[in-house]
């Protein structure tokens, strides 16, 4: 959201994920339903991921995946002038980095007054093992420090945490909330973003599909995210619940969707669980799948994003 009455979503679409055709697309309030396409189609490799931020130099910023390979990607940056109509050529945002991607992977970088903090993940596929970093900035985004947010693999089933949520408290206290493989949201806090304890199970179920978090001017922290235990599991059922606790323990809100049994035209579906899973992306139908949430606090209420089927995106509004 730019304002209370301009709004710009981002997504990348294609044929599948992965896909060479699959770029960047954005929907633009004030410009009649019409996509705008920041990234030039021509480019040969896939896009993923864009990640929507208003920058601490008073631009707004499209952070994006670029790669055939999730575990090769590199993340490139583009900026706007104009809330977003119109956007400067492309650049990497680490020049030279083959780490796997850089900055924020999922959620916008959160500024602090003096240093922009950048939630990443890193994931390795052919001896699985993710990982999840902060990448921070203290000259507005010109250049990046990568700080990683430890975890004990040993004890955590599967390949580990990705696409962390970073939200702050009232009080200062830097919250990362992370997917895992291994049935529950992760958590690590902190109050000095250069320096992140071990990632620690919640009681938060996730299905290792993203979710979302953001903190509200009482010091609760919201996240929406799917049902499922799984690995891999059903993307059915999307739930908003709430912690008082700064992310330990968590209670359900609201049911947001709950399509485990209908969708198109009222027939009997899948439950959104992906069909297959690798570097090259999720096979998915969409069937079934509500999945990929986004939150933004407005006024004394919440907005929420999330990916309808794979076909369309879905705008739902509570308040708190």
């Amino acid at each position: 959201m730019l304002n209370h009455t301009t709004f710009l979503v981002a997504w990348f679409a294609g044929s599948h994920e992965g896909a060479s055709e699959t770029t960047i697309h954005l929907l633009h309030s004030s410009v009649a339903a019409q996509t705008i396409t920041p990234v030039a189609p021509r480019d040969p490799l896939p896009h993923w991921n864009p990640v929507l931020a208003s920058g601490p130099d008073e631009r707004l910023w499209l952070f994006f995946k670029r790669g055939w390979r999730i575990d090769e990607w590199t993340t490139w940056v583009c900026h706007s002038d104009d809330s977003g109509l119109n956007w400067t050529a492309p650049r990497e945002m680490v020049p030279g980095d083959t780490s796997g991607g850089r900055g924020p992977v999922r959620q916008a970088p959160l500024w602090t007054g003096d240093l922009w903090v950048a939630p990443g993940s890193v994931e390795e596929w052919r001896t699985p093992r993710w990982d999840c970093f902060m990448d921070i900035s203290a000259d507005l985004g010109r250049t990046w420090e990568r700080i990683e947010v430890p975890l004990d693999h040993s004890s955590v089933r599967g390949a580990g945490c990705i696409q962390p949520c970073l939200t702050r408290l009232p009080d200062g206290t830097f919250i990362a909330l992370a997917r895992s493989t291994a049935g529950t949201v992760f958590r690590s806090a902190t109050t000095d973003p250069y320096s992140w304890p071990p990632l620690e199970p919640t009681g938060l179920p996730n299905n290792n599909s993203g979710m979302a978090a953001v903190s509200l001017p009482d010091g609760r922290i919201i996240a929406c995210h799917n049902e499922n235990t799984a690995d891999w599991g059903a993307r059915s059922t999307l739930l908003l619940s709430e912690s008082h606790d700064d992310g330990i323990t968590w209670h359900q809100n609201d049911v947001v969707v709950d399509g485990a049994d209908t969708a198109r035209g009222g027939d009997p579906v899948s439950d959104g669980k992906p069909s297959n899973a690798t570097a090259t992306g999720v096979v998915t139908s969409g069937d079934g799948e509500y999945s990929y949430p986004s939150l933004a606090v407005v006024d004394r209420g919440l907005w929420l994003t999330y990916s309808w089927q794979r076909r369309s995106i879905a705008l739902a509004r509570f308040k708190w």
